[in-house]
């Protein structure tokens, strides 16, 4: 977003998660399962967790391109397949669902996050956005069925990191006056803001806060 990088470590993190779904599944699934997290991106959710990526990093188990190749693990072998914060950032998202039904086990769950209120964010590329009914029936026309659905990530999440985005797209030029600026005033800004995610304990919950959610989720099961 055009912050430097010695301002940035200093900016806080407006995420909060009002209803954390991974470690549920995680939960539900069972000590004894076969857990593999798709794009996990170097992180590790839980110890015996199978972590897959198209980059090596320091925590990933196997380099995949998850768009072109499979994965090793055998068909129908795995319990509990995880991908958050994945589908926007791939060209294509049906070759990961397809590897994603391959590995599962017949009524295997696949848990899938992404954003939608979320501002446009690079990792490499940002391809797409859906909506609640939009991701469940992707999922449903593709051999799952939904079994649970919404927002993870809450409105006001959404809201804050709108205001920062577009104070950022207001004040950001490439001279160094003007990035002092910017930063200095999005450092000022986002610990102002920084308390208010937290009503998302609140606003999150509410019926309709997939309607204007920064993220949300699916929890499927393989047919």
């Amino acid at each position: 977003m055009g912050y430097g990088s010695g301002t940035h470590r200093l900016i806080p993190s407006m995420t909060y998660q009002c209803d954390p779904q991974v470690a549920k599944v995680i939960r539900e699934a069972g000590p004894s399962a076969l857990v593999v997290d798709l794009g996990a991106g170097g992180r590790r959710v839980a110890p015996h967790v199978k972590t897959v990526d198209f980059d090596q990093y320091p925590g990933t188990d196997h380099v995949v391109d998850l768009t072109s190749e499979e994965t090793p693990f055998e068909g129908g072998s795995v319990d509990l397949v995880i991908c958050t914060g994945v589908f926007e950032h791939i060209t294509d998202p049906d070759a990961l669902t397809r590897e994603a039904h391959r590995m599962l086990r017949t009524g295997g769950t696949f848990h899938v996050e992404m954003p939608f209120m979320q501002v446009y964010h690079e990792d490499p590329i940002d391809e797409r956005r859906l909506t609640v009914p939009g991701l469940r029936r992707y999922l449903n026309a593709r051999g799952f069925v939904v079994e649970r659905e919404g927002a993870h990530i809450g409105p006001t999440v959404a809201l804050l990191g709108m205001i920062i985005a577009y104070v950022n797209l207001l004040l950001y030029a490439p001279n160094l006056p003007a990035k002092i600026l910017c930063n200095g005033t999005l450092l000022v800004l986002s610990w102002v803001l920084l308390p208010l995610k937290y009503l998302d304990r609140f606003v999150g919950k509410r019926v309709r806060a997939h309607e204007l959610a920064f993220g949300i989720y699916a929890t499927a099961r393989k047919r």
